[in-house]
């Protein structure tokens, strides 16, 4: 998967630091820069053209949302997760309307921060694909706490993250690996498969059964 250009709307320059610090942590994602106004954010999504905002709703001259609105009316591509106070229904569902990947509200954990950036990668490897599949379409709308899928939110950011590192696992060594028994590190890892977001090979060598090995798509 190609890197995800991402741009960070927030007013709070530690506040930008930190989803800086958290977004160049967790790889995939490559930030391009931080605007502290609409203004600026504007100028910035027009010239950097990024695949994802992360996006707060307050800013000093307006609010994140209108950014995101032109954008879809300009017909730009862009994901968005917003990190926002906001909690009001009107700006949630505004955000729902407008596609948004995600919406966190302040504070929010770093592992909740992870399951967005989770979703967002799920989309953006969806968006690489020439047709999609039922599976494909399942990943994309199932919600958390618990997908359609019904496997654990952070057992998957933990299967996902572990694939990151380019290595192909057996159902059983990545469940060694994570404390998993193998029927539940295969379900996972074909949730994956059928996601996009991995790959499976058969393994014919050596004396024994074929064993089916999984890495990251």
């Amino acid at each position: 998967m190609t890197s995800i250009r991402t741009l960070i709307v927030e007013d709070d320059p530690r506040i930008a630091r930190l989803h800086r610090g958290q977004l160049e942590g967790a790889g995939d994602f490559e930030v391009l820069g931080t605007a502290e106004t609409l203004q600026v954010a504007r100028v910035m999504a027009e010239t950097l053209c990024p695949d994802l905002l992360l996006l707060d709703v307050y800013l000093p001259d307006g609010r994140g949302l209108d950014l995101l609105r032109e954008l879809r009316a300009h017909g730009q591509r862009v994901d968005a997760v917003l990190l926002t106070a906001a909690s009001d229904i009107p700006s949630v569902q505004e955000a729902l309307a407008l596609g948004a990947a995600d919406y966190l509200v302040k504070p929010c954990t770093p592992e909740r921060f992870a399951l967005a950036l989770d979703r967002v990668r799920e989309r953006s490897a969806l968006w690489q694909q020439e047709a999609v599949r039922q599976g494909h379409l399942d990943a994309l709308f199932a919600r958390p706490p618990l997908p359609a899928s019904g496997l654990d939110p952070e057992t998957l950011h933990r299967v996902r993250a572990t694939l990151r590192s380019g290595r192909a696992y057996s159902a059983r060594e990545l469940g060694q690996t994570l404390g998993l028994s193998r029927v539940t590190a295969w379900r996972y890892l074909e949730h994956l498969v059928e996601a996009g977001e991995a790959c499976a090979t058969t393994d014919v060598r050596g004396i024994g059964r074929p064993v089916k090995r999984y890495r990251r798509a």
